[in-house]
């Protein structure tokens, strides 16, 4: 005689049981993402604050060595860039005119040499870099162009004081002031709140901003 378990036939999974597994491991996927997530965003946030402070002491080291602001601007041109901005410079971390990201990692073209702009010849800043334009990191040019984006692919904002002989250090950032003679600040996530988007005093829009204060 057969044991009886032998003839049966096994049932396997129903429907019903697939689809609460399916369910349950979604849920858990979802979760796992959510938290890694997380982990990464702040991970950014921390690469930024450590970019804006790090800006913020190379260009104060700059400045006692110097005893200038780290910017290609001829006099004049200087005095135009302070009445347009109320007395203080304002660039970006992607070298324009100012070629202050030259003059801080001490990259520059044959003729930024010549004009001693950076006389002593210091890399007074570095960070990660990378071969991609644009991407997150700091990014050296054939040309001797230099540009710092932060995590979310965004240059970074610098504020310098046009008159750094003053008593009591200050930039203004929108309506706050700063009793720093530079100010370097990430939009964040969002890419919104900022001198130039006209969003600087927004709390909504500068609510994930990065700063060196």
């Amino acid at each position: 005689m057969k044991a009886p378990f032998l003839n049966r036939k096994s049932k396997g999974f129903t429907l019903i049981e697939l689809l609460v597994v399916i369910a349950i491991i979604l849920t858990l996927a979802g979760i796992a993402m959510t938290v890694v997530n997380g982990v990464m965003e702040k991970s950014r946030v921390t690469t930024a604050r450590s970019d804006c402070n790090g800006l913020q002491t190379a260009v104060e080291n700059y400045m006692l060595d110097n005893g200038r602001v780290p910017v290609a601007w001829s006099g004049r041109e200087m005095a135009k860039q302070a009445r347009k901005d109320g007395q203080y410079y304002m660039t970006t971390a992607v070298d324009d005119d100012s070629r202050i990201m030259s003059i801080l990692t001490n990259y520059m073209d044959r003729g930024d040499e010549d004009r001693k702009l950076n006389p002593k010849k210091t890399a007074y800043f570095n960070t990660t870099t990378t071969d991609v334009e644009g991407s997150p990191g700091l990014f050296f040019e054939s040309r001797g162009r230099v540009g710092l984006m932060d995590p979310w692919e965004s240059p970074y904002h610098i504020i310098l004081n046009a008159n750094p002989d003053d008593r009591t250090p200050r930039v203004q950032v929108g309506s706050r002031m700063v009793t720093k003679n530079v100010a370097v600040y990430s939009v964040g996530k969002d890419k919104q709140g900022s001198t130039e988007d006209g969003h600087i005093n927004n709390p909504e829009m500068t609510e994930d901003n990065v700063t060196s204060w």
